[in-house]
């Protein structure tokens, strides 16, 4: 995946008018949205999660920790063969 695939990708899927800020590392990217002035007065901002663009495709979503402690995180479990964070891309199969 291409970081412009994974820009699409994830624009799609949130579905927002605000810039999507990429932050490239070793197994993708991190995501965030940029939220507008009136936005982040009103609150927004707080709370505000994450998403990680795996390489492979697949798209989980985080908490608002910062960046950097996400991405290393998520680069931890993906050398140990997990997956960190909820999946939301693409949607994972409904257990019994």
């Amino acid at each position: 995946m291409t970081e412009d695939e994974a820009l699409t990708l994830i624009s799609q899927l949130l579905g927002t008018r605000n810039p999507i800020v990429l932050r490239e590392f070793e197994f993708g990217w991190l995501a965030r949205e940029r939220l507008s002035v009136p936005e982040r007065a009103s609150g927004m901002h707080v709370g505000q999660g994450s998403y990680i663009i795996d390489r492979t495709g697949v798209i989980t979503v985080h908490s608002s920790l910062p960046p950097r402690r996400i991405m290393e995180e998520y680069a931890q479990a993906r050398r140990e063969g997990r997956i960190k964070g909820r999946q939301v891309w693409p949607e994972p199969e409904p257990t019994a």
